[in-house]
């Protein structure tokens, strides 16, 4: 497998984790990966997709624009779920929340992500209902 095509592979990526495939999502992991300067295990990063799914069980991102360059694709989600558990003080109220997320992933030789530098405004998934 090769990176020919970082946004195909992402696309891939977005579709199994808006399926919330934990076992699928490993497969587009490099075994280790750098999120925003921490260095974190494939097994880690799937964890905190779980524990995201734990709190809003319909999560899912839609994407809105890319920009490709190289093996680089810098990405703009629009995020949403329902809040069933508590989140950031906000009770589980069943709220239906949203936000914006930006990101930059970078796809190693081999076509797994490898590098990622993200923000969301995740203040607005704690808003009241």
């Amino acid at each position: 497998m090769n990176c020919d095509d970082p946004l195909a592979r992402y696309e891939q990526y977005l579709s199994a984790c808006n399926r919330h495939a934990l076992a699928e999502i490993g497969d587009f992991l490099a075994p280790e990966i750098c999120v925003n300067g921490e260095v974190k295990t494939a097994e880690a990063y799937a964890a905190d997709l779980a524990r995201l799914f734990e709190v809003f069980p319909d999560y899912h991102w839609r994407l809105v624009r890319t920009v490709v360059q190289d093996a680089w694709l810098a990405v703009h989600l629009h995020d949403s779920g329902t809040r069933t558990r508590r989140f950031l003080g906000a009770p589980a109220d069943g709220a239906r929340v949203s936000t914006d997320e930006f990101a930059m992933y970078h796809f190693d030789q081999d076509g797994r992500i490898d590098h990622v530098e993200v923000t969301a405004d995740n203040a607005r998934l704690a808003a009241p209902k």
